[in-house]
């Protein structure tokens, strides 16, 4: 039989549960863990690329207020015709970015001022900024392009020029892509991120660092589904349009202006070192996580072999349980052999029953041990009540039996003694006091304060009229009984005859009464 534990679960089975219960939560943590640290991770990232954007579109709408004003300024300063004092118009670019440059063209897109010199040379009548006004449109801001002066990536706000109702030109302000440069070094982005200048309708107007090229963004996501839905926003780009690096990615539209301000983070580096924090706090754990995988399979190894010595321990106990089933079995089958064997004999028959109640007081107290299993106590409130029946059947008397018996513990050592004790008091009663038959028998068992128990046998005879004998085999058994149980007794006629003795059912109960006896 295996050793069990709680609701049939053995110590291994128990073992390995908590392990993989452990073992779950250290996962289920870990998990808890990661998953935390990448919501934050990504929080962090929205949060400094939400920042920036705004910064990059509060300088975005600093610089069209200001190139709108000083276009205007421009206009009114080149008076009827737009070829007076042009030299006025250097002085309008003090308020605006370095590397801002301005420039006046006629009706035909031929130069007529530019603050860089050199440009005289330069039509821009096949420029989308000069077309645009020259077909109605009041102001217009370019795409990304190169200058076809200094070959430098600028992007143009243009103003139309009109004179008496007619258009009489352009005057258009470029601003170097570089100027990104100024506004990315206050928004402090970790490298590989980006600021950009978006026009509404997809086209790259300038980034930092540079695309290089134009870009046409129409079709991506932040045109096709995020700007749809809200003005400014974040989201994630697995790959860009224009390096194919993967960023978070944060837009706001400049209130009043065609522009739209972008800040990007990119995110390989920062999740490379977040992957590499995973795998430092694996390595810190793991070897706690190994010694306790190793710890379990020790204790479960231990447990093994506890619960195999266990199976063992039962195995002996069960098989010296049936040796002492089968002994007691046994003796009880000879005593009733022996019971068979007096009632052949040739002898008084008032020995023969003296004899059978003895044997049958014996057989009965082995075959109440082997029947319920008890090696060690036995319930005197179960056990007397057994003996008592087979004292009467085999004596064939018609007298009543009344018992009174409290539950207590009976140890192997008193059993025989209380067993052969009773059958001599109760067979004493039927030949002596009940000689006729009927009557009544009483027997009482209680407790004492001082460990012993207190046994009474009495009957509703006509009581004593001499002193009992004290050679008679019967009081010499008695004496012999008590004393073994290392208890007192006495007889007195009380309606009957009584006999009451203080007798001990255990050892334990005899050392403690004769330790109380001492002290006393």
């Amino acid at each position: 039989m295996k050793a069990r534990t709680w609701r049939g679960v053995s110590p291994t089975q128990l073992a390995v549960g908590l392990f993989t219960l452990f073992l779950a939560l250290f996962v289920g943590l870990f998990a808890y863990y990661v998953t935390q640290g990448i919501e934050r991770q990504h929080e962090r990232f929205a949060d400094r690329s939400s920042y920036a954007a705004k910064v990059v579109s509060a300088n975005t709408f600093w610089i069209w207020e200001v190139a709108i004003q000083t276009l205007r300024l421009a206009d009114v300063e080149l008076g009827e015709t737009i070829f007076s004092e042009p030299d006025k118009m250097a002085l309008l670019l003090n308020d605006l970015p370095a590397g801002t440059e301005i420039y006046i063209v006629d009706a035909a897109g031929n130069m007529v001022y530019s603050t860089i010199s050199g440009a005289e040379r330069v039509s821009v009548d096949d420029r989308g900024y000069f077309q645009a006004v020259k077909s109605g449109r009041p102001f217009y801001t370019s795409a990304l392009l190169q200058s076809k002066i200094t070959g430098e990536s600028i992007f143009v706000v243009s103003k139309r020029v009109e004179r008496g109702g007619a258009f009489a030109g352009a005057i258009m302000l470029s601003f170097p892509e570089s100027l990104l440069q100024e506004i990315f070094a206050t928004v402090d982005l970790d490298p590989g991120s980006t600021i950009s200048l978006i026009r509404n309708d997809g086209q790259l107007m300038a980034r930092h660092p540079p695309a290089g090229e134009p870009v046409d963004m129409k079709n991506h996501v932040l045109f096709t589904e995020y700007l749809l839905s809200s003005p400014e926003g974040t989201y994630v780009s697995a790959v860009s349009p224009v390096d194919g690096v993967a960023r978070v990615v944060s837009y706001k539209t400049v209130p009043g202006t065609p522009i739209i301000a972008l800040a990007s983070i990119a995110t390989d580096e920062a999740w490379d070192q977040f992957q590499r924090g995973i795998i430092i706090l694996i390595l810190i754990v793991s070897p706690v996580l190994i010694g306790l995988v190793l710890g379990c399979f020790w204790i479960i190894s231990l447990l093994n072999k506890a619960s195999r010595r266990s199976e063992e321990l039962q195995a002996s106990v069960d098989l010296n349980t049936m040796l002492f089933r089968e002994i007691h079995h046994r003796v009880k089958n000879n005593l009733q052999s022996v019971q068979a064997l007096v009632r052949m004999q040739d002898m008084p028959e008032t020995a023969k029953r003296d004899l059978q109640s003895r044997f049958a007081a014996m057989a009965a107290m082995h075959e109440h041990i082997y029947m319920a299993d008890r090696y060690e106590d036995i319930d005197a409130k179960e056990f007397i009540p057994a003996i008592l029946r087979e004292v009467v059947r085999a004596y064939g008397s018609d007298a009543e039996l009344q018992l009174n018996i409290a539950s207590m513990a009976v140890d192997r050592d008193h059993a025989t003694p209380l067993a052969l004790l009773l059958s001599e008091l109760v067979t004493n009663a039927f030949k002596h006091a009940l000689p006729e038959g009927g009557g009544l028998i009483t027997v009482e068992l209680s407790p004492r304060e001082d460990g012993l128990a207190n046994l009474v046998v009495r009957d509703n005879g006509p009581g004593m009229t001499e002193p009992v004998p004290s050679k008679s085999m019967g009081m010499r058994l008695i004496n012999g009984i008590v004393a073994q149980m290392g208890g007192t007794y006495a007889f007195r006629n009380e309606n009957g005859t009584v006999f009451e003795a203080q007798i001990a059912l255990s050892i334990k109960a005899r050392s403690v009464a004769e330790k109380v006896a001492s002290q006393a």
